[in-house]
Protein backbone atom coordinates (compact mmCIF):
# COMPACT_ATOMS: atom_id res chain seq x y z
CA UNK A 1 0.00 0.00 0.00
CA UNK A 2 2.96 2.18 0.57
CA UNK A 3 6.78 2.63 0.64
CA UNK A 4 8.52 0.51 3.88
CA UNK A 5 9.02 3.48 5.73
CA UNK A 6 7.27 6.70 5.40
CA UNK A 7 9.06 9.74 4.25
CA UNK A 8 10.01 12.96 5.67
CA UNK A 9 7.29 15.72 4.17
CA UNK A 10 4.62 12.89 3.14
CA UNK A 11 0.97 13.93 3.91
CA UNK A 12 -0.83 11.79 5.88
CA UNK A 13 -3.02 10.19 3.17
CA UNK A 14 0.73 9.38 1.90
CA UNK A 15 1.93 7.73 4.89
CA UNK A 16 -1.53 5.40 5.37
CA UNK A 17 -1.20 4.77 1.03
CA UNK A 18 -4.31 6.85 0.66
CA UNK A 19 -6.17 8.89 -1.77
CA UNK A 20 -7.42 12.16 -0.22
CA UNK A 21 -10.63 11.14 -1.02
CA UNK A 22 -10.60 8.13 1.10
CA UNK A 23 -13.33 6.65 2.88
CA UNK A 24 -13.67 6.40 7.19
CA UNK A 25 -13.50 2.25 5.90
CA UNK A 26 -10.25 2.75 4.05
CA UNK A 27 -8.31 4.63 6.38
CA UNK A 28 -9.28 2.39 9.19
CA UNK A 29 -8.59 -0.55 7.01
CA UNK A 30 -5.20 1.23 5.97
CA UNK A 31 -4.46 1.91 9.65
CA UNK A 32 -4.82 -1.90 10.54
CA UNK A 33 -2.41 -2.68 7.68
CA UNK A 34 -0.02 -0.54 8.74
CA UNK A 35 0.34 -1.22 12.08
CA UNK A 36 0.63 -4.70 11.46
CA UNK A 37 3.35 -3.65 8.61
CA UNK A 38 5.36 -1.70 11.31
CA UNK A 39 5.48 -4.09 13.69
CA UNK A 40 8.68 -5.12 15.36
CA UNK A 41 8.04 -8.63 14.73
CA UNK A 42 7.47 -8.47 11.00
CA UNK A 43 9.55 -9.89 9.04
CA UNK A 44 9.34 -7.74 6.05
CA UNK A 45 10.83 -4.64 8.46
CA UNK A 46 12.67 -6.67 10.51
CA UNK A 47 15.86 -6.48 8.24
CA UNK A 48 15.25 -3.20 6.96
CA UNK A 49 14.77 -0.59 9.73
CA UNK A 50 16.17 -0.87 13.55
CA UNK A 51 14.13 -0.10 16.50
CA UNK A 52 13.85 3.71 16.66
CA UNK A 53 12.42 3.73 12.76
CA UNK A 54 10.22 1.03 13.53
CA UNK A 55 8.66 3.11 16.58
CA UNK A 56 9.02 6.27 14.47
CA UNK A 57 6.87 4.60 11.56
CA UNK A 58 4.08 3.58 14.30
CA UNK A 59 4.16 6.96 15.63
CA UNK A 60 3.86 8.95 12.25
CA UNK A 61 0.73 6.19 11.27
CA UNK A 62 -0.78 7.12 14.76
CA UNK A 63 -0.76 10.60 13.75
CA UNK A 64 -2.93 10.00 10.64
CA UNK A 65 -4.85 7.79 11.98
CA UNK A 66 -5.84 10.52 15.06
CA UNK A 67 -6.25 13.26 12.51
CA UNK A 68 -8.17 11.51 9.34
CA UNK A 69 -10.65 9.57 11.40
CA UNK A 70 -11.91 12.45 13.12
CA UNK A 71 -14.24 14.41 10.83
CA UNK A 72 -13.72 18.24 12.21
CA UNK A 73 -9.98 17.54 12.40
CA UNK A 74 -9.61 15.66 9.10
CA UNK A 75 -11.51 18.91 7.39
CA UNK A 76 -9.08 21.59 9.10
CA UNK A 77 -6.53 19.52 8.04
CA UNK A 78 -7.25 19.26 4.66
CA UNK A 79 -8.21 23.00 4.29
CA UNK A 80 -4.44 23.33 5.73
CA UNK A 81 -2.95 21.29 3.12
CA UNK A 82 -4.63 22.45 0.35
CA UNK A 83 -6.56 19.63 -1.03
CA UNK A 84 -10.05 21.17 -0.15
CA UNK A 85 -11.27 25.10 -0.03
CA UNK A 86 -12.70 26.53 2.99
CA UNK A 87 -13.79 29.49 1.26
CA UNK A 88 -14.54 32.17 3.25
CA UNK A 89 -16.58 30.07 5.63
CA UNK A 90 -14.64 30.43 9.05
CA UNK A 91 -14.98 27.08 11.16
CA UNK A 92 -15.57 27.33 14.56
CA UNK A 93 -13.99 23.56 15.59
CA UNK A 94 -12.62 23.82 19.24
CA UNK A 95 -9.02 22.52 19.95
CA UNK A 96 -8.94 19.39 22.31
CA UNK A 97 -7.41 16.28 23.37
CA UNK A 98 -7.20 14.37 19.82
CA UNK A 99 -9.45 10.96 20.28
CA UNK A 100 -6.80 7.85 20.82
CA UNK A 101 -6.36 5.35 18.84
CA UNK A 102 -8.58 2.18 18.76
CA UNK A 103 -7.56 -0.03 21.38
CA UNK A 104 -6.09 -4.12 20.41
CA UNK A 105 -8.60 -6.39 20.02
CA UNK A 106 -9.10 -8.36 23.31
CA UNK A 107 -10.88 -11.56 23.92
CA UNK A 108 -15.17 -10.74 24.48
CA UNK A 109 -16.33 -10.94 28.37
CA UNK A 110 -19.07 -13.40 28.97
CA UNK A 111 -22.47 -12.55 27.69
CA UNK A 112 -23.83 -12.76 30.84
CA UNK A 113 -21.30 -9.79 32.29
CA UNK A 114 -22.07 -7.82 28.95
CA UNK A 115 -24.11 -4.72 29.72
CA UNK A 116 -27.30 -3.77 28.09
CA UNK A 117 -27.09 -1.04 26.00
CA UNK A 118 -30.62 0.11 24.19
CA UNK A 119 -31.07 -0.44 20.87
CA UNK A 120 -30.35 2.71 18.19
CA UNK A 121 -33.14 4.36 16.72
CA UNK A 122 -33.87 4.31 13.22
CA UNK A 123 -35.87 7.42 11.60
CA UNK A 124 -37.97 7.05 8.82
CA UNK A 125 -36.78 8.19 5.29
CA UNK A 126 -36.45 10.70 3.95
CA UNK A 127 -34.57 12.17 6.98
CA UNK A 128 -33.15 15.70 6.77
CA UNK A 129 -32.32 18.25 9.03
CA UNK A 130 -35.87 19.12 10.26
CA UNK A 131 -36.51 15.55 11.25
CA UNK A 132 -32.96 15.74 13.05
CA UNK A 133 -33.40 18.53 14.58
CA UNK A 134 -37.55 17.25 16.10
CA UNK A 135 -35.84 14.34 17.27
CA UNK A 136 -33.04 16.18 18.98
CA UNK A 137 -35.09 18.60 20.97
CA UNK A 138 -37.56 15.51 21.75
CA UNK A 139 -34.79 14.02 23.79
CA UNK A 140 -33.72 17.34 25.32
CA UNK A 141 -30.01 17.61 23.64
CA UNK A 142 -28.97 21.00 22.90
CA UNK A 143 -26.77 21.57 19.69
CA UNK A 144 -24.02 22.52 21.86
CA UNK A 145 -24.00 19.26 24.09
CA UNK A 146 -23.87 17.58 20.40
CA UNK A 147 -20.85 20.00 19.47
CA UNK A 148 -18.88 19.49 22.85
CA UNK A 149 -19.18 15.54 21.87
CA UNK A 150 -18.43 15.21 18.55
CA UNK A 151 -16.15 18.14 18.06
CA UNK A 152 -18.06 19.88 15.24
CA UNK A 153 -18.83 23.37 15.08
CA UNK A 154 -22.17 24.33 16.14
CA UNK A 155 -22.37 26.42 13.36
CA UNK A 156 -22.25 23.44 11.44
CA UNK A 157 -24.98 21.63 12.82
CA UNK A 158 -27.11 24.39 12.55
CA UNK A 159 -26.44 24.48 8.57
CA UNK A 160 -27.08 20.60 9.25
CA UNK A 161 -30.62 21.17 10.75
CA UNK A 162 -31.69 23.73 8.13
CA UNK A 163 -30.79 22.09 5.19
CA UNK A 164 -28.16 24.58 4.12
CA UNK A 165 -26.68 22.65 1.42
CA UNK A 166 -24.49 25.65 -0.11
CA UNK A 167 -22.91 26.26 3.38
CA UNK A 168 -21.86 22.63 4.35
CA UNK A 169 -18.99 20.60 3.11
CA UNK A 170 -18.50 18.30 0.61
CA UNK A 171 -19.89 15.20 0.94
CA UNK A 172 -16.94 13.13 2.09
CA UNK A 173 -17.20 15.54 5.10
CA UNK A 174 -20.90 15.55 5.49
CA UNK A 175 -21.30 12.03 5.87
CA UNK A 176 -18.76 11.72 8.74
CA UNK A 177 -20.47 15.02 10.46
CA UNK A 178 -24.26 13.45 10.21
CA UNK A 179 -23.06 9.81 11.46
CA UNK A 180 -21.71 11.93 14.93
CA UNK A 181 -24.83 14.16 15.17
CA UNK A 182 -26.59 10.86 14.97
CA UNK A 183 -24.38 8.95 17.43
CA UNK A 184 -24.72 11.84 20.28
CA UNK A 185 -28.54 11.93 19.81
CA UNK A 186 -28.75 8.01 19.78
CA UNK A 187 -29.51 7.41 16.21
CA UNK A 188 -28.59 4.74 13.90
CA UNK A 189 -24.83 6.65 12.83
CA UNK A 190 -24.96 4.52 9.61
CA UNK A 191 -28.24 4.33 8.51
CA UNK A 192 -28.93 8.22 9.49
CA UNK A 193 -25.84 9.39 7.48
CA UNK A 194 -27.25 7.13 4.46
CA UNK A 195 -30.76 8.51 4.56
CA UNK A 196 -29.92 12.06 5.03
CA UNK A 197 -27.03 11.73 1.96
CA UNK A 198 -29.65 10.65 -0.45
CA UNK A 199 -31.64 14.33 0.19
CA UNK A 200 -28.57 16.20 -0.45
CA UNK A 201 -28.34 17.37 -4.12
CA UNK A 202 -25.16 16.35 -6.00
CA UNK A 203 -22.53 19.08 -6.81
CA UNK A 204 -22.38 20.25 -10.68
Amino acid sequence: MTDVLPMTGESHYQVLGLEPRATSEQIDKAYRFHLGLYAEETLATYSLLDADELRLARARVHEAFEVLSDPARRYEYDVSQGFISAGALVLPFPTTTPPAAPSPVVAPEPLSAAPVRPPLRVLPDPVNGEALRRYREERGVSLRDIAAQSKIGVRFLEYIEADRYPLLPAPVYLRGFVQEYARAVGLDPRKTAESYMAGVPRQA
